[in-house]
């Protein structure tokens, strides 16, 4: 095998005759933390569609996800209560069930991240937000869900 097919794990193929019993744990990888997010958001609309738990979503993956999509995934399950009163709050009384699926699910993951990630900065929380929404959603959803998380971070996350 020529030098650079070897440096590429991408170019590598599993050979058929290798012995796998199916114990290992294979994880999707990620390629940018925004993939990430969408893979998060892709899950929480999964688990609103199918009425599951997230365990239950999660053990039904033929792979594992990344960490990074494990860690938002489960924390926004785990604290869907909070961020719910978080989101009520800050949308002038507009009810979380009312919203778009895909909406509520975007504002979840910004709100997780507000709160419980601060290592990754304000801007970028909002801007993934918005842009989330514009690809995934309805054509005023950017403009809402800036609006929503601009105010909750300026609470959550004073300057």
């Amino acid at each position: 095998m020529p030098e650079d097919e070897e440096d590429n794990p991408l170019e590598t193929v599993a050979d058929p005759n290798d012995d796998i019993d199916g114990s290992e744990d294979w994880v999707v990888p990620i390629v940018s933390r925004r993939e990430g997010r969408e893979r998060v958001i892709s899950l929480l609309y999964e688990l609103e569609m199918k009425n599951s738990t997230p365990e239950v979503l999660l053990d039904e993956l033929t792979l594992t996800p990344d960490p990074f999509v494990t860690k938002r995934f489960l924390g926004i399950s785990n604290n869907q209560s909070q961020l719910n009163t978080q989101i009520m709050s800050y949308s002038q009384d507009w009810d979380p069930s009312r919203m778009p699926v895909l909406d509520h699910s975007i504002i979840q993951l910004a709100l997780f991240e507000l709160i419980f990630c601060p290592e990754v900065p304000t801007g970028v929380i909002l801007s993934e937000a918005v842009e989330l929404a514009q690809k995934f959603s309805t054509e005023s959803s950017g403009k809402f869900i800036n609006g929503l998380l601009s105010a909750a971070a300026k609470h959550i996350r004073e300057p």
